[in-house]
Order: structure tokens, then sequence, then C-alpha cells
């Protein structure tokens, strides 16, 4: 199996401009979101996940456009709610049903109850982050280890950097704002190969 992690492109946090707990991309970000699906123009994917915050979707649309596939919203693999980050415990955050509304090809994970919050439980701990990186893991990634299939995931730099670990135990490779980092896994989980991305990102290649 190959297993493809992203971090959404470059928020407007990332360059000091604000935008809150679920800011959106800037425009070097959405420039980089634009920029993923040439790396894919060959590959035949067979999912597309991300988080439910808003950068995050908004670094998958345009390779789920351009594989005629659906956003799959994946809650566990939402940004750290962590205690001193308190604009995550105070911003109100959009139901389920109020973000599905606002895209025409985006959908939650189908193992979570729509009618439920689909964000963290403020203050969240790193190992918390984790835990719940695993459950995905287990349940949606690992089914298809012994598969040739092609499943793409999009998070944040807390809930990629633990999803790549969690594929490759040791693994080192920087998390790039929007780079591509591919793993080949075999049947029993074991990682054969790891390495990043970045060339699709020209001279937009930042951590």
């Amino acid at each position: 199996m190959h297993l493809y992690v992203i971090r959404h492109g470059q928020s407007t946090m990332n360059i000091g401009q604000g935008g809150g707990a679920n800011c959106d991309l800037s425009e070097i970000g959405y420039w980089q979101a634009e920029q993923i699906p040439s790396f894919f123009q060959n590959i035949r994917i067979k999912a597309i996940y991300s988080s439910p915050l808003r950068r995050a979707i908004h670094s998958a649309l345009p390779l789920s456009r351009f594989c005629g596939l659906p956003v799959i919203l994946v809650p566990e693999m939402s940004e750290m709610f962590l205690e001193q980050w308190t604009d995550y415990r105070d911003y109100e955050w959009k139901s389920c049903s109020e973000i599905v509304s606002d895209y025409s090809d985006v959908r939650f994970l189908h193992t979570h109850d729509a009618n439920k919050p689909w964000w963290p439980v403020w203050p969240e701990i790193p190992s918390g982050v984790r835990a719940r990186v695993r459950s995905f893991y287990d349940a949606h990634i690992a089914p298809d280890l012994d598969t040739d299939e092609h499943i793409v995931v999009f998070g944040h730099g807390q809930s990629t950097a633990d999803l790549k670990q969690i594929a490759n135990p040791g693994d080192t490779i920087p998390v790039y704002n929007a780079g591509i980092v591919e793993f080949i896994m075999n049947s029993a989980g074991k990682c054969e190969s790891a390495v990043v991305h970045t060339d699709h990102l020209g001279a937009h290649v930042s951590d």
C-alpha cells in the first residue's frame, strides 16, 4: 500500500496573519494546494481523507476535484486542542451538517456519528492526539495494507507527525506545508520506503 501524508498548505496563522483556530490558507497556501494534483496525475487514488478544519479541507479540495473523489473528513486528524490554546476551546465550531453543506464534495467518515460534535474535547495532551490518530490508522488505513491501493491523508503539524510515526516508527522526515510524504507499506504493516516530495512546491517549501 502507498500512504501519502500531507500537512495543509501554508495558513494565515503560519505567517502571523491571524485567523484564529479555524484559520484559512494564505495566498501561497492556496497556490500550494493547487500544485498537489500534479504529483498524483499518474496515480490512481482510492480515498482522500482530511481533518475537518478549514485549512485542511481547502488543501484537499483541488486533489478531490482532480480525481473526482470526495474529501472524507476525519475528526481524528484534527489539530491539537492543547490547554494553552484557549482559542480552540472558545471557537464556535460548525456541526457536521453545516460543514458538509458548505462544500459539494465533502462528507464525514462513515464511522463518525454526524449528530455528535466532531472536534476533540479540550484540553488535550499530546498522547491523546497520538491515540486518536492511531485509532483512525488502525480502523481505516491498516485494512488496506495487503493491497496496492493509494491513500491520501491531509492533516496538521502534529496529526501528520503522529501518522508518520505510526506508519514508520522513528520517522524524521520534516512536515512541510503541502509537502507529500510517501510511505510504501507491506502487508505486515512495516514501512519499506519513506520519502518526502516537494518538487511540486517550487520555491514555496516551508516547514
